[in-house]
C-alpha cells in the first residue's frame, strides 16, 4: 500500500512503499539500478515536496531532499544513520549543536537519533540523502 506522507525527517515524501507492507514486495530484480539527477530533480519537482525517495532495498533507502534558498528545515531526528552528500547549494548544517558549512561535494554522515537541521541555505540546496537500514525501518 502506497503512503502519501511525512517521512520519519518531518518532510513530505512522494508516494512511497508503507514500511509496513516491505516485508511483502518483492525486491527489484535488477542488480544494478541507475538514476539521473535531472529526472530525479523533475520528478521532485512535479511532486511539490521536498523529499523524494527513489531507492528503497531492504538495508537503505535513497532520497532527494532539495530546499530553496531561506527554506526552513524543520526535520526531526531519524532512527536510521543517515549521510547527507550535496550535489548543489550552500547551507550550513547543525549537527548535534555543531555548525559545520556545506557545499557541492560535501558529505556529512549523522548518526541515528542525532538532531540535526540545514539553515542559512544561501542557494537552492539539492542533497542525496542515503538512510541504513532503509527510512522508517527502525520505527517500527
Amino acid at each position: 500500500m502506497a503512503t502519501n506522507e511525512t517521512s520519519r525527517s518531518g518532510h513530505p515524501v512522494a508516494d512511497r512503499p508503507d514500511p509496513a507492507d516491505l516485508g511483502s514486495q518483492p525486491a527489484s530484480k535488477e542488480p544494478v539500478e541507475r538514476f539521473e539527477l535531472s529526472t530525479l530533480q523533475a520528478e521532485q519537482l512535479v511532486a511539490g515536496k521536498p523529499y523524494l525517495e527513489f531507492l528503497r532495498r531492504g538495508q537503505l533507502s535513497a532520497g532527494l531532499y532539495v530546499l530553496d534558498a531561506g527554506a526552513d528545515d524543520l526535520q526531526q531526528p531519524h532512527t536510521e544513520d543517515e549521510v547527507y552528500h550535496v550535489l548543489e547549494g550552500q547551507a550550513v548544517l547543525e549537527v548535534d549543536g555543531q555548525q559545520r558549512s556545506v557545499k557541492p561535494g560535501s558529505t556529512v554522515f549523522v548518526a541515528a537519533g542525532i538532531a540535526h537541521r540545514f539553515h542559512s541555505v544561501a542557494a537552492q540546496l539539492v542533497v542525496l540523502v542515503i538512510f541504513s537500514p532503509a527510512e522508517g525501518s527502525r520505527s517500527r
